[in-house]
């Protein structure tokens, strides 16, 4: 019920205006969908022996990148940059804030208080906080999979990127084996990294898929499967 009553809140946080009646929801989308990952993957067996504060989480979750949107509010960035790269530890440090501050009246106490730790704590490789370790996993899936090529989309169209350059910098990240190293480093648990593996399979047929159409690949198909039947027919 507690939760229930701070998505609102979040949303409208985390919901960048762009005009009178239209807001952006890239961040918001974000931290919802990390909410619901933080949830399914505290269910599963394998993550750890001891129950995880699903309260404390969730509402870690909806917070853990808020710092974004405080420093936007300061001008430093613009909408298109919202979660650019990597949320450092102030930007934590700030969304735990922003967390304690209207999210905390809505919350008890101790609730609170682990929520603003997970959300601290989540980049920390060594840390112990189990509500940490849940959160970094869930950030990390979101990160792959196709949404990862709706953020490079974004920067790139805000940047004025050909297309191309999408496939071209998945080409060069798969040669210096970027994506093998960030499943191997960049989860704790096997069964989001297997996850993490899955989705990244989905990327890498999209991105054939749209190199082919990018080079019309599948029509040069035909026109040569034509080709090939029509030989020995026009000798």
């Amino acid at each position: 019920m507690q939760i229930e009553r701070l998505v609102p809140l979040a949303k409208q946080l985390l919901a960048v205006a762009i005009d009178e009646t239209t807001s952006d929801l890239w961040l918001w989308e974000h931290s919802e969908r990390v909410m619901r990952l933080t949830r399914m993957i505290a269910a599963v067996p394998d993550v750890g022996g001891q129950s995880a504060d699903l309260t404390a989480l969730a509402a870690a979750a909806l917070f853990h990148d808020a710092g974004w949107t405080v420093e936007f509010q300061q001008g430093k960035w613009k909408r298109w940059q919202l979660l650019g790269r990597p949320t450092n530890d102030i930007q934590r440090e700030l969304g735990a804030a922003l967390l304690q501050e209207e999210a905390g009246p809505l919350l008890p106490g101790p609730t609170a208080r682990l929520a603003g730790d997970a959300i601290r704590q989540c980049n920390n490789r060594d840390t112990q906080l189990l509500e940490a370790h849940i959160l970094a996993e869930a950030e990390a899936l979101d990160e792959v999979g196709t949404v990862y090529l709706l953020r490079q989309f974004r920067q790139y169209q805000a940047e004025g990127r050909p297309l191309q350059q999408l496939v071209d910098s998945w080409q060069r990240q798969k040669e210096y084996r970027y994506w093998e190293l960030r499943l191997n480093d960049g989860f704790r648990y096997d069964v989001t990294r297997e996850l993490a593996r899955r989705r990244l399979e989905a990327v890498e047929a999209f991105m054939t898929a749209l190199q082919r159409d990018l080079h019309g690949g599948d029509v040069r198909q035909i026109l040569s499967d034509l080709g090939q039947a029509s030989g020995p027919e026009s000798a």
